[in-house]
């Protein structure tokens, strides 16, 4: 059984994993603020906000406060935002695919 702590962990492999497997090179932060990712490719840098949860459970609405600092740090990098939202299983695989929503659009 996954302790709460190890959620968000578990949520940010599987967004670098998938990022790295199409091309990006990924740096992670991790703050009281949650997880985020710079992802940078050959075409396009992405700024990317994961939230994760339990499958069972509905994910949190991303904050205006938060995205307001995902977005002022992208724009800062010169890169897109994007919000990546990872639902787990109690062994902390995928329980469905990443959904994925822009930020700065």
């Amino acid at each position: 059984m996954l302790k709460p702590a190890e959620i968000p962990e578990f949520g940010q492999k599987h967004v670098e994993a998938y990022l790295t497997s199409t091309g990006y090179h990924c740096t992670t932060h991790r703050g009281h603020h949650g997880i985020d990712i710079e992802a940078r490719g050959e075409e396009e840098n992405l700024f990317v906000h994961v939230i994760t949860t339990r499958a069972s459970h509905e994910p949190p609405e991303l904050s205006a406060s938060d995205s307001a600092r995902v977005l002022v740090k992208a724009m800062n990098l010169g890169y897109d935002a994007w919000l990546a939202t990872v639902r787990i299983d109690g062994d902390g695989e995928l329980a469905c695919e990443i959904e994925w929503k822009p930020l700065n659009q």
